[in-house]
Parts: structure tokens; sequence; C-alpha cells
């Protein structure tokens, strides 16, 4: 219990390392080791620190009385310069392997292919415009919006913690095999603020929320074991990939709450 305390009170400063490592944000700690298993607990609460400026984006469109659609795409849009479009990049890389009909050492050569191919560039631009579309359902009330993008931010990087703890690396050698998986404490709080969050759009958005979290916890469910039997396990890119996945499915989900809920 004492470590478990003990990784709650680093935990600002693993979510401050981990804003670093996974977006644009400058490093906000003082520089040292990284230590990306041990910090892995603070990736859900830098993802909502990140849905910070799409979340203002629609907060200040709204405002102006730009058109919905045109809010939501700007939104995401913000969201990905945030990122530097890493997770984006990884779902891209992660369906172009896939798509691959060769072995897994030409699976994962794929990936490391910068070129966009036809598999990734399809799963993104889907991505994208589910996305962006389930968005602008839920603009009509803009606090909800803020609200909704904020928890998926959470939700669905807990989720992405999950797909890295139940896979091994697929290689050898590079991030994802150095890094190994996330530590247990680390993976125990980030969980638990996935959880928090969840229960959170629970509670305002109902069923529609329900049918989202169970969408993205099936999708992962369904990725990760595709994952081990398509290329052997996690790489930096599935990671990200299934982040991606997990908040795809949690904007489908909750952009089927009715207008009485949002009411």
């Amino acid at each position: 219990m004492s470590d478990f305390v003990d990784r709650l009170r680093r935990l600002p400063g693993d979510t401050l390392a981990t804003l670093s490592f996974f977006s644009r944000v400058p490093a906000l700690t003082p520089p040292g080791p990284f230590d990306l298993r041990r910090s892995a607990g603070g990736w859900p609460l830098a993802g909502l620190l990140i849905a910070v400026a799409p979340a203002v984006i629609v907060l200040a469109n709204s405002w102006l009385g730009i058109p919905a659609l045109v809010t939501a795409f700007l939104a995401i849009a913000a969201g990905i310069v945030m990122t530097g479009a890493l997770h984006e990049d990884g779902l891209a890389d992660t369906f172009d392997g896939l798509g691959g009909r060769r072995g897994k050492a030409q699976r994962l050569a794929i990936m490391r292919d910068s070129r966009l191919g036809t598999f990734g560039g399809v799963a993104l631009m889907l991505a994208l415009l589910v996305k962006g579309s389930a968005l602008a359902v839920l603009l009509p009330h803009p606090s909800r919006a803020v609200l909704a993008l904020l928890g998926i931010a959470v939700v669905s990087r807990a989720l992405a913690l999950w797909h890295w703890s139940a896979t091994s690396p697929a290689r050898r050698d590079g991030l994802a095999f150095a890094a190994g998986q996330p530590d247990a404490i680390a993976l125990q709080i980030g969980l638990l603020t996935g959880l928090a969050a969840a229960i959170v759009l629970v509670f305002a958005f109902g069923w529609a929320a329900l049918l989202g979290i169970a969408l993205a916890a099936l999708g992962i469910g369904f990725f990760s074991p595709l994952i081990k039997r398509r290329i052997g396990g996690h790489t930096g890119d599935t990671i990200g990939a299934a982040q991606q996945i997990a908040e795809t499915l949690l904007f489908v989900g909750l952009s089927s709450v009715s207008t009485t809920v949002l009411a």
C-alpha cells in the first residue's frame, strides 16, 4: 500500500513527463531519465490535458456561432496538432501491417515503412470521419461536448494501457521492446483513472456512455488477440492504434445519446 501511495504522490510529475512524451508540449519537468513503464499511470491524465485544446475550440466556436460540423473537425484537428498525429500515425501503420498477407516479419517491416498504404489510409480516414461526425452530434450542447472530449481522452488511453499490458512486445528491438510492459502499480493507477472518467461519463450520458464503453472494451478485446496472431504482440504503433480504436468507438456510443438526455 505504501508503494501505491508513493506512486500517487508522483502522479503529477508522471503526468507531465508523459504529456511531454506523447505530445508536442515542451518538457515541463526537470531533465532526467524517463521511465515509460513506471510513468504509464500518468498517460490517461496526460490525455485529459491534451483534450483541453479541442475543448477550448468547441467553446470558442460555439460562442462564435460556427457550424457544428466545422467546429467538430477543427476540434479533432486541434487534438492531432497537440500530439503531432502520434496516435493517428500508429493507427495507419498498424492497419497497413495488418492488411499485408505475408508473414509476421513482413507485416512488421510494413509497419516501419513511413509511407502510407491503402489500408492505413482508409482506417485513418474512417476514424477521423466517425469522430468528427459523432462530435458534431453532441455540439448543440457545448458543455456536454466538452465533457465527452475530456472523458473520452482519459478512457481511451486507459484502454490503450490495457492493450499494452495484455500483449508482449512483437519485436526484439525498438522502443516498445525497451519499455517492456507497464509497471503493475502504474497500470493500476491508469486503469483506476480511466474507471473514474468512465463513471463520470455514465452519470452524464447514461446508457449512451455504457454503450460507448462496451464498444471500446470489446474493440480492444478483439484487437489485442488479433495483434498477437498477426504480428506476435504489441508495438508502439499498436498502442497508438488501440487508443484511436477506443476513442472512435467511445464517440460512436456517446453520439447515440438522445436529445432528451442532453436537454
